[in-house]
């Protein structure tokens, strides 16, 4: 593979790298748009100014690692994928993925990230358990998280409420020596 300015994590299809100026054109459609917000559950719309305070809020959390999916084809941003609330003693971390247009959906960019990520969190920041939450309706993304290792550990019934229902959501986690099976 060639060399890609700017890259942290390089995977086939995917690379991961550092939030840049420009982002925020891919964060709005992530955020704003009907189709990833519906798995997403954003529930108010976002303007750039929020973007930036955002954004600049978790890049000066040391508890916070967020990188934007980026495709190798068209050097382009697509997402986002990111660990959260990481417990440095406790060693762990939730789990965070966005791939912002739905045309990008299914082409195995959100499976590559996360594979990169859990590397990442599992080999270089030595964390033993990486969780997440997926709405139990969101069967693509549980079966990704299923194919990348994750197990489901318990359901959180009624957890958020979306487009006139509730929704369950899904507990899911996997072990460092699970994911080096």
């Amino acid at each position: 593979m060639e060399f890609i300015n700017d890259a942290f994590l390089i995977g086939s299809k995917i690379y991961l790298r550092a939030f840049q100026s420009g982002d925020e054109e891919m964060i709005s459609r992530l955020e704003n748009h009907p189709d990833p917000r519906s798995t997403l559950f954003y529930a108010f719309p976002v303007t750039t100014e929020q973007i930036h305070q955002k954004t600049s809020r978790y890049l000066s959390d040391p508890n916070t690692i967020i990188f934007t999916i980026c495709n190798t084809e068209q050097d382009s941003a697509v997402g986002q994928v990111a660990l959260f609330r990481i417990d440095w003693v406790g060693r762990m971390a939730t789990f965070y993925i966005g791939i912002a247009d739905k045309s990008n959906w299914s082409k195995g960019y959100g499976s590559e990230a996360t594979m990169l990520l859990l590397r990442y969190a599992f080999d270089t920041l030595n964390l033993n358990r990486v969780q997440l939450h997926v709405a139990v309706e969101n069967e693509a993304a549980v079966k990704v998280y299923k194919k990348c290792g994750f197990v489901q550990e318990g359901t959180l019934r009624q957890a958020m409420f979306h487009d006139g229902h509730y929704s369950d959501f899904y507990i899911m986690g996997i072990l460092k020596h699970e994911f080096k099976k």
